[in-house]
């Protein structure tokens, strides 16, 4: 996992699938916080509380839908640029377009691509901790100094 701390909030209805998770995304190198919620609607609660750098998002949820729920933060946070991964047991190229096109940043089968996150999360993060590096160099004031 990364060296820096990340926020995640998984939103899944399944308790199995939450632990699994927590499990998978903890090791003893990592400070991160990870929060779930069984509903939308309390992940939402969760979001005014904290905004995560992270959503693990199922599509089937009582009351609000996973998708709709991309929708919603999208729409509700629309300068933020949180990592959107959703993990379904419902990996229909109809669902998958629909996650894409809404924002979501990976669309994973439950069955198939569970163990893969970790991956996604060091990959995701490096990259961006690089990019940031090109842009905010260090010691980036010594470039500016008279010869």
């Amino acid at each position: 996992m990364t060296s820096s701390s990340l926020n995640i909030l998984i939103i899944e209805d399944a308790d199995i699938i939450v632990n699994q998770l927590q499990i998978l995304l903890t090791d003893q190198n990592s400070t991160n916080t990870i929060r779930s919620a069984n509903s939308a609607e309390l992940g939402l609660e969760l979001v005014g509380q904290s905004f995560p750098d992270v959503f693990i998002l199922d599509i089937k949820l009582p009351g609000i839908s996973g998708i709709e729920l991309l929708s919603k933060i999208k729409q509700d946070y629309p300068m933020a640029s949180p990592l959107i991964i959703v993990l379904t047991n419902m990996p229909h190229s109809i669902y998958k377009h629909a996650c894409l096109n809404k924002g979501a940043n990976f669309f994973l089968d439950k069955s198939r691509d569970f163990l893969v996150l970790p991956e996604i999360l060091d990959s995701y993060f490096i990259k961006n901790e690089i990019r940031n590096l090109k842009f905010n160099p260090p010691n980036s004031s010594l470039c500016n100094s008279p010869m």
